[in-house]
């Protein structure tokens, strides 16, 4: 669902946001299930993935968690990017997440519209990235759209702020994972473990609990500046975040 117009504080804690992403991030590299770092429930072989991304992290790129979870301008983004490349010299990648906390010159006034709004943090975001000589990643919401069709797929009209998106974006990537929309997921009730070695039997039925296993997903492509559109069919892996190429089931 598409955020208020008046921008407002998320209510998360800062300590657990940039310890959410360290978790999704360290599953995500060493394998190590998130639901094992989050309950500390971690055997020697986890111990072992652990310790080698450790050893092997001197050759890896450099992560930098900003925000602190409330209502960022440009501005503040800006600041916290010179910090980084002060330290390290160079900023590759920036990641805003997401486009709907953000706020811009018009913040200040009573009847500012939100989409121009929007519009000028994008433009000024473009403009940033473009200084740092570095990639930029927008998170936009979906509207409610994709929940009323049947195939649920999202569409570029689905975007809170496609407007303001559309006007400087390279490209637009939708994710779109069917099992999202199973009638166990949407319940949270499942009337087995979907992975008795990662989620015991005896946790089950319970409310919420996300979904271990291999999914495919698919990843929209129906804006590209500089190349083919189209859809890519990949897996995903909920519980160590992340993505894989999808390999073709052998004929016969």
């Amino acid at each position: 669902m598409c955020p208020p117009s008046g921008p407002s504080g998320s209510g998360r804690v800062p300590g657990d946001v940039e310890r959410g992403l360290l978790e999704r991030t360290l599953a995500a590299e060493t394998g190590v299930p998130t639901e094992k770092l989050r309950r500390g429930t971690l055997d020697s072989s986890y111990f072992a993935l652990l310790h080698a991304f450790d050893a092997e992290n001197d050759n890896k790129a450099l992560l930098s968690f900003g925000g602190d979870g409330t209502t960022p301008s440009v501005a503040q983004i800006e600041q916290q990017c010179d910090t980084v490349t002060g330290r390290r010299g160079h900023l590759g990648l920036l990641v805003v997440d997401y486009l709907g906390l953000m706020h811009g010159a018009l913040h200040q006034r009573a009847a500012g519209d939100r989409q121009d709004e929007v519009a000028s943090v994008v433009a000024d975001l473009q403009r940033l990235g473009t200084r740092l000589n570095a990639a930029v990643v927008i998170v936009d919401q979906l509207t409610r759209a994709p929940e009323l069709r049947d195939d649920h797929r999202p569409r570029l009209s689905d975007l809170c702020y496609n407007e303001a998106l559309l006007s400087h974006a390279e490209a637009v990537i939708l994710l779109h994972r069917p099992a999202y929309y199973d009638p166990q997921h949407t319940t949270g009730r499942y009337n087995r473990s979907p992975n008795p070695e990662l989620y015991p039997a005896n946790l089950f039925p319970r409310y919420g609990l996300p979904e271990p296993a291999v999914q495919r997903a698919e990843l929209l492509v129906p804006h590209n500046r500089h190349g083919r559109t189209g859809t890519v069919e990949v897996r995903v892996e909920l519980a160590r975040a992340r993505f894989f190429d999808l390999v073709p089931e052998p004929a016969g």
